[in-house]
């Protein structure tokens, strides 16, 4: 069977920041223009007779400052595993009604094989396959493949089922109603109160009572959790998978773990040993590690590099190594202030546009809310209108932000100055701070000064 865009499989070709606007500014011809098309809007390339697809990282081909100058700490950004078993040491949290935002639907970079129950589960999910031992089997996108939640064992964790044998090409992984009410009714309650009589009557007989009952007189739902204790997770697991295999559609069932949002939570020394475990025992304090097996499981450990004092790139006018062409506007102290500044740091309690971009995916911006959120109205116009502000002040240039993007590249009109000087084009706006506009001071590209 042969997936089609954009199920399919395909090599993957890791290119810089550089190499990728390079390879489309060479593709923007109009001979060339449907491979332009599909190279930037899709990440598709011909490469040696072959569709491959793009990956960009921007951290390609980037120098780094010399070790002695920088600090290196490692973080456990969030945890997967995939298994048929429920390995809690902790009490399970169980919804009696899955909640439907718990659902897994984004991208986590991992895949079903779904044609081959034989093989170990977990190998072929981030391994290329093995033709001889693997032949005919699809590797899915776990995103794709139906799935509901079932329950957590800590604020930060989530563990859901999945039913591949769900899967139909091009439909959505929503469970439709008929086999939730089929889940619930014929699997997941018989098992529940089989396994743990005394919490029958926390468990409503049928699906449609559950709905009822979880759901208020505007039509909003609130959805609970019923506690499974943990000295019955062993059984749990597999009493469940057993149950799926009775109903059509639902076999092949399997469980997976996701520990979310632990950014933060496990820093440490890369080069520490002690560190390591350390911070690796913290994150899988609620399994029971005699049940969990490494192969069955992914970490995704994040680097941090601190350069301590050094954010020169906006205390200088000279963009030459960032930008090939840009459209400014010099920005006096009344708007570096009001159209700038209170933009990138809004005020407590000010307007905000209902959906931003760039901003809620920049880590600053997020750490500002969180630290205004948790501030009084005083205590945060102290920090905005005077800690903050001093030091926005004394930047050069920031990307001249809209009322609800950071970056625009729209074409201005002649109050943009072009550099290098030309007819307005289509490229990065910037915003230069006047202050540091001065007979001695220039912005300054390649091709052209002003």
């Amino acid at each position: 069977m042969q997936l089609e865009s954009p199920d399919e499989d395909l090599p993957a070709i890791q290119v810089s920041l550089n190499e990728f606007v390079s390879a489309a500014e060479q593709m923007f011809t109009p001979d060339q223009l449907d491979n332009f098309l599909r190279f930037v809007l899709a990440g598709r390339l011909q490469h040696r007779d072959k569709l491959a697809r793009i990956f960009i990282n921007a951290r390609q081909g980037a120098s780094a400052p010399p070790m002695s100058q920088y600090q290196l700490y490692r973080d456990i950004d969030s945890v997967i595993g995939i298994t048929r078993d429920l390995p809690f040491q902790l009490p399970l949290a169980i919804f009696p009604l899955a909640s439907f935002r718990d659902a897994l639907t984004q991208d986590n970079h991992l895949k079903c094989p779904l044609s081959c129950p034989k093989v170990r589960w977990f190998s072929s999910y981030v391994q290329h396959f093995d033709k001889h031992t693997l032949k005919d089997v699809i590797g899915i996108p776990l995103h794709r493949i139906p799935n509901m939640a079932l329950g957590k064992a800590d604020r930060r964790h989530i563990t859901r089922i999945f039913f591949p044998q769900l899967y139909r090409q091009g439909q959505s992984p929503a469970i439709p109603p008929e086999t939730m009410t089929v889940i619930y009714e014929k699997c997941l309650r018989p098992t529940i109160v089989g396994l743990n009589p005394v919490d029958r009557s926390r468990w409503p007989i049928t699906y449609s009572t559950a709905m009822n009952l979880y759901r208020d007189q505007k039509g909003k739902f609130h959805f609970g959790t019923v506690d499974f204790p943990s000295n019955l997770l062993d059984k749990l697991g597999p009493k469940l998978l057993e149950m799926f295999q009775t109903q059509d559609g639902l076999h092949d069932a399997f469980f997976v773990h996701e520990l979310r949002g632990t950014k933060g939570a496990s820093h440490h020394d890369p080069s520490n040993a002690g560190a390591r475990y350390a911070a690796l025992n913290a994150i899988f304090h609620l399994f029971d590690m005699s049940l969990v097996k490494p192969e069955d499981w992914v970490v995704d450990i994040g680097l941090e590099i601190q350069h301590e004092g050094h954010i020169d790139i906006f205390h200088s006018l000279d963009l030459r190594c960032i930008f090939s062409q840009i459209q400014y506007r010099i920005i006096d102290d009344a708007n570096w202030q009001k159209l700038v500044f209170e933009r990138y740091f809004p005020p407590k309690g000010g307007p905000v546009a209902k959906a931003p971009q760039h901003f809620p995916s920049a880590s600053y911006y997020r750490q500002w809310k969180t630290l205004v959120d948790g501030l009084d109205k005083d205590h945060a116009e102290i920090i905005h209108n005077h800690l903050l502000t001093q030091w926005f002040h004394q930047l050069y240039w920031v990307p001249h932000p809209e009322s609800d993007r950071m970056w625009s590249t729209k074409k201005g009109g002649k109050e943009w100055i072009m550099l290098p000087p030309g007819e307005p084009r289509h490229c990065p706006r910037i915003a230069i701070n006047a202050r540091f506009m001065g007979k001695d001071m220039t912005a300054v590209l390649v091709g052209g000064t002003h």
